[in-house]
């Protein structure tokens, strides 16, 4: 392997050098990877499609907020249990 003698300054002229590099590499790669940040201005806020509720989870939705407010320190898993049953039920 090979010797290389330097003075302090052209080491320190190197590392900036390298450092400077990686910083403009890194940035423009973190900008490839990442894509368009939704805090930039100009570029669009992506946002993901919502899929549709069905009659099925609104009518869930509605008969668990009724189990909840009559019965508010029941197990969650219990209240579902009976949500379904009553969603079912009224579905029908």
């Amino acid at each position: 392997m090979a010797t290389v003698t330097m003075t302090l300054e052209e080491y320190e002229a190197l590392r900036s050098l390298i450092s400077s590099e990686r910083e403009s590499e890194g940035a423009s790669l973190a900008d490839r990877m990442m894509g368009p940040k939704s805090g930039d201005p100009g570029m669009p806020k992506t946002t993901k499609k919502r899929r549709k509720k069905s009659k099925y989870g609104k009518e869930l939705g509605r008969q668990l907020k009724l189990l909840k407010k009559k019965h508010p320190r029941t197990a969650v898993t219990k209240l579902m249990k009976r949500a379904h049953r009553a969603t079912r039920k009224a579905l029908k």
